[in-house]
């Protein structure tokens, strides 16, 4: 009995066993443009008004979220009926593929993209098939749609603008996959603020159409875990079977209530972090012996000829960014989000710097 307490690992599931845990890194000491985040702080009488309520924090919080979800139909222009809120988008993929997933059925992909969408795949043993973007940036809706064909296909995941490549896929292609693939498409818009690119009005129109929402990025609220889903009511009463009780507490609800509710000051913050973002990228762009990819996103996603090397110089001058590894046809690359202004001033002085040194 003793050995076999000594081996947990032939307890655990093949599933689970074979997967690699998502990674990142936490050093408060460093400037962060590693996670896409909003750096400014939220509205101050935002910050004042929620934090001056008192929240009866003894009780469960509204289990449907009806408050949260009119806010969010009113922004969406969409009805309540057509609402569900997650703790996170990471929750809301998961809660997609416990509903429309599992054993014998199979996602469809484009890589890279998302990290996330693969690991709760094979959480819930729902086969991964992936259909590679066209030179690593280009949505292949060709491709995508015969792999649809394959009895055991369920579900597609189209992350627009995309992650890590902050390419914008046109909406034509989208929703070709829609119409004629016969499976439920859910577009992952968490970027779609800066992109302000939706496809939302289309969810009246197919029952297949899902749309997922965080207020992670544009909102500020990474550090609460908030998001939502979008799609006719009957398509959200399948996934509502799967939610669990209570799974957005009742500090997020109410912080997302009040972030709707000064969206005139998220506006501003949004347009300066696009201001931003273009200043970054135009910095890169300059530099010799890097490649930049265009991006309607937060983030730029640009290859240095020695990507590892960049991030540990990086790193060692105070900036934690992302380092994507080896991605399909692109290869080894970085990824920046925009920080605050001063934070990106000093960000340009320093890659001025390590690529001077380079040469």
């Amino acid at each position: 009995m003793e050995s076999r307490l000594n081996n947990l690992d032939i307890y655990v599931r093949p599933a689970v066993r074979e997967l690699v845990p998502y990674e990142t890194k936490y050093l408060p000491e460093c400037i962060k443009l590693d996670a896409n985040e909003n750096p400014f702080p939220w509205p101050a009488k935002m910050r004042e008004a929620l934090l001056s309520e008192k929240f009866a924090f003894n009780r469960y919080p509204d289990g449907m979220g009806q408050e949260l979800k009119t806010h969010i139909a009113q922004y969406t222009s969409t009805a309540p009926e057509s609402v569900m809120i997650g703790n996170g988008s990471d929750e809301l993929i998961q809660m997609i593929l416990l509903t429309f997933g599992g054993a014998d059925k199979s996602l469809i992909i484009h890589p890279p993209t998302f990290g996330m969408y693969q690991i709760y795949a094979r959480l819930t043993e729902t086969a991964v098939v992936p259909v590679p973007l066209l030179n690593g940036l280009d949505l292949d809706a060709e491709q995508m749609l015969k792999a649809a064909e394959a009895p055991g296909a369920q579900v597609i995941i189209v992350c627009n603008p995309n992650n890590p490549t902050g390419s914008l896929f046109p909406r034509e292609d989208i929703l070709r996959l829609v119409k004629e693939s016969g499976k439920i498409v859910v577009v992952d818009e968490a970027y779609a603020e800066f992109s302000e690119q939706t496809l939302i009005p289309e969810i009246e129109n197919y029952p297949n159409l899902v749309i997922m929402r965080t207020f992670s990025k544009a909102f500020g609220m990474a550090g609460l875990r908030l998001g939502y889903l979008l799609g006719q009511p009957k398509t959200i009463a399948l996934i509502e079977k799967v939610r669990p009780p209570f799974n957005v507490n009742l500090f997020s609800q109410r912080a997302g209530i009040l972030a709707l509710d000064y969206l005139r000051e998220y506006k501003l913050q949004i347009q300066l972090i696009k201001e931003e973002t273009k200043k970054l990228y135009e910095a890169l762009d300059q530099l010799t012996g890097l490649t930049v990819y265009p991006t309607q996103a937060n983030f730029i996603l640009f290859k240095p000829a020695d990507p590892d090397r960049w991030a540990t110089d990086l790193l060692k001058r105070g900036f934690l960014i992302r380092n994507m590894g080896s991605l399909p046809i692109l290869g080894k690359c970085l990824r920046i989000s925009a920080g605050l202004p001063e934070e990106n001033e000093r960000f340009i002085r320093v890659i001025r710097e390590i690529n001077e040194g380079l040469k």
